[in-house]
This record gives structure tokens, sequence and C-alpha cells, in this order.
């Protein structure tokens, strides 16, 4: 690690001064770059033989998620857990015996899943933890 850093692909740019994260623009009346008769700055630092570390661009931001899509989604998926329970409702016969009972409470849970599922999804990930 270097004791500046770039903060563009080409000099001159401002740096960082890794000791204390100072940014120093390239202007030569800034002591902190050009340095004075009492502490010498990054211009005497380099031509000392120092090498600055690359710049390094920022990770790309993360996508903006519509809030509005994703409830409309939501909202498509509730209606259509809705229409199949309606409709599995409706399918269960007028003689209801046992087996027919248990497989509707199947259906009706695998349905119940998926719901909970499109509820869970809505919220988007979850929030990343802070670095240490």
């Amino acid at each position: 690690m270097a004791d500046y850093k770039l903060t563009a692909e080409q000099e001159p740019c401002a740096v960082i001064r890794e000791a204390d994260g100072a940014c120093i623009p390239p202007d030569m009346a800034n002591r902190d770059y050009n340095g004075d008769q009492f502490q010498p700055g990054y211009v005497q630092w380099k031509e000392a033989g120092g090498v600055p570390d690359p710049f390094v661009p920022p990770p790309p931001a993360p996508p903006v998620v519509d809030a509005n899509a994703r409830l409309d989604a939501g909202i498509g998926a509730a209606i259509g857990a809705a229409d199949a329970v309606r409709d599995a409702m409706h399918a269960i016969p007028n003689n209801m015996t046992g087996a027919n009972f248990q497989a509707f409470l199947i259906q009706a849970k695998a349905l119940s899943d998926a719901f909970v599922a499109m509820l869970e999804a809505q919220q988007g990930p979850p929030p990343e933890a802070p670095a240490p």
C-alpha cells in the first residue's frame, strides 16, 4: 500500500493521502500537494520514487428496485392464489370423504405456502450486513 492513491485513471488528479484519508487536489499552491520547506507533499514524494496506488473505480450501484412493480406482482400473485383456493373450494364434491378432504388439505397447504413465499419475495433481498 502506497502513501497516496489516485482518484482518476490519469494524472493530474486529486490524490488520497492514506495516512489520514485527506483528498488533495492537484493544485501547486496547495502545500499538501506541492509541499513546502517544512514538509514534502505529493509531488516531492513522487519525485523521490513514490508510486501511488492506482485508481480503483467504485463498485456499481445496486439496481433500483421499482417498489410499485414489486407490489403489482405481489397483488397479481395473491389474486392468482385466491382464485386457485376458490376453484379448489368449488371442486369439493358434495359427498366429501376423508380421502377427498385430505387431498383438499394438501392443496390448501401448497397454496398457503405459495402465498407466504410471494409475500416474503415482495420484501426484496435482505439488507446487507454492515462491514466489520
